[in-house]
């Protein structure tokens, strides 16, 4: 028992050590009386016979990012009112990584029933989720121009990566309790992709002459999409639409994907609970396609697979200003350079973003709860972890009450608020983990808004659903 214990502990400062970025906690994860509660941890045991909820049971919004802040946008006139944008200021606000992501999902049917032994459970809905990783150079390009980047020692280097998808999830899980102490559950799900962009590179490097002041420009661009029946590849190698899409191709995507947890009770106190979440892959299949992208041959500003920029002559800069038509010409001639070429694919896969996580309960008695949590997930631009203490309280049998703290990589403000309301069989609940940002919605880093309405059979005043079957270490 003491051997599991530290090494589950040495894995929570593991969890908690490896901060890169930020991620968010919803504090419907520590609710007792919330069913999603099973979301975060596949073995919890639900004080219900019965849940169900059609269209609106679950409805969830997750945004953060390390960097973008109204505050750093503009500068502010002496009442505190945006007179101008600064590029400048925002470009030195910003660090060499920056991220940005969102998550969102919709929960369309829950059922879960309580069975002789153990309990199941049976989910659909809809996800979608991307991040995005870029650095300063882009920003610090515009907001000082290439004159701050002189030199052959001295590009400005421009590297951005963007992944998205989006999915539908037919979930079906089971909950076993194996002895007294020790319960555990899981949840196989069958996955049909939405769309997908993945990216591998997407960077460019701009060279500036220290004496002509002539302008080279690199670039690479490697990308993987598929949007089914959607877009298409076809042979000039440009990307068409057909706009026909039938019920079909929502199933077109298979994957799959599997939720492990555990629970187990060191005593009638302390309990540990670990998970891991969206193990799993898509397979992307019809219309998925590879967007490649380099300098193009184009004309007279081609220079051995880089774009050179050594200006233009008085007569052809007149032309630009004055003459609509050979601003248009030069224009579309400059897009050539810098198009991107499309290949059909044959299929290719992806991974979902797993999510790991291990938390530690304090039961005071039946009614309050302390937890700490170390939670990270596994994004296509790296690993993402947080750490949440939190507090859960049930009174009146009919009222749940959370309040958290999360502190992440970056954000370090997000105090945690849900409430959660049992009218009859009727459960009603609204849950944000940054309160604060209710309040400075544009200068917040994190932020999670989840709601719903679901029906449960719930016996009042008990914390199971059965009291003779209530495990002894809880007497």
């Amino acid at each position: 028992m003491r051997k599991m214990s530290r090494i589950l502990l040495v894995a929570v400062l593991l969890l908690v050590v490896y901060a890169t970025q930020a991620q968010t906690v919803s504090p419907v994860d520590f609710m007792r009386l919330n069913p999603y509660q099973l979301r975060s941890n596949p073995a919890a045991n639900l004080p219900y016979n019965s849940v169900l909820s059609v269209a609106i049971g679950n409805v969830g919004l997750d945004v953060r990012n390390t960097s973008l802040r109204y505050d750093n946008l503009f500068e502010f006139d002496a009442e505190g009112r945006p007179a101008s944008v600064s590029l400048t200021k925002f470009a030195n606000s910003l660090k060499e990584d920056n991220f940005t992501g969102f998550n969102a999902n919709w929960e369309l049917f829950t059922f879960y029933r309580r069975l002789v032994e153990g309990a199941i459970s049976i989910n659909y809905g809809v996800k979608v989720q991307g991040d995005a990783r870029y650095n300063d150079g882009l920003f610090k390009l515009l907001g000082y121009g290439n004159g701050a980047f002189v030199g052959e020692d001295n590009p400005a280097f421009v590297d951005m990566k963007l992944n998205a998808m989006a999915y539908q999830e037919l979930a079906v899980g089971y909950q076993y309790n194996l002895t007294e102490q020790l319960s555990v559950g899981g949840r196989a799900k069958l996955l049909f992709g939405l769309f997908d962009v993945k990216t591998e590179a997407f960077n460019a490097t701009i060279y500036t002459d220290p004496e002509s002041y002539a302008l080279r420009i690199q670039e690479s661009v490697a990308m993987r999409l598929a949007m089914p029946n959607v877009v298409y590849a076809d042979g000039s190698g440009r990307l068409k639409t057909d706009g026909r899409f039938g019920l079909g191709e929502l199933f077109r995507n298979p994957g799959l994907a599997l939720d492990l947890g555990a629970e187990y009770h060191i005593n009638p106190q302390f309990s540990l609970v670990a998970a891991v979440h969206d193990l799993g892959f898509i397979h992307w299949g019809k219309n998925s396609i590879d967007v490649k992208g380099q300098i193009n041959d184009a004309g007279q500003f081609y220079d051995n697979g880089d774009f050179l920029f050594e200006g233009l002559n008085v007569d052809e800069l007149q032309l630009i200003i004055s003459d609509d038509w050979y601003r248009g010409e030069f224009l579309d001639t400059l897009q050539r350079y810098f198009q991107l070429q499309y290949d059909p694919l044959s299929s290719y896969t992806t991974s979902l973003n797993t999510n790991l996580l291990i938390r530690g309960n304090f039961d005071l008695d039946a009614h309050n709860r302390f937890s700490a949590q170390a939670q990270g997930c596994f994004l296509g631009t790296g690993f993402r972890p947080a750490f949440t203490v939190a507090y859960c309280g049930s009174f009146w049998d009919n009222l749940n009450v959370c309040v958290s703290y999360t502190a992440m990589p970056e954000s370090y403000d997000n105090i945690g608020l849900g409430l959660s309301a049992m009218i009859k069989t009727c459960n009603i609940y609204l849950t944000t983990n940054n309160l604060l940002g209710v309040f400075k919605p544009l200068n917040t880093s994190a932020y999670n808004v989840q709601l719903g309405i679901v029906f449960n059979m719930f016996v009042p005043g008990k914390r199971f659903v059965d009291e003779s079957n209530k495990p002894s270490y809880l007497e």
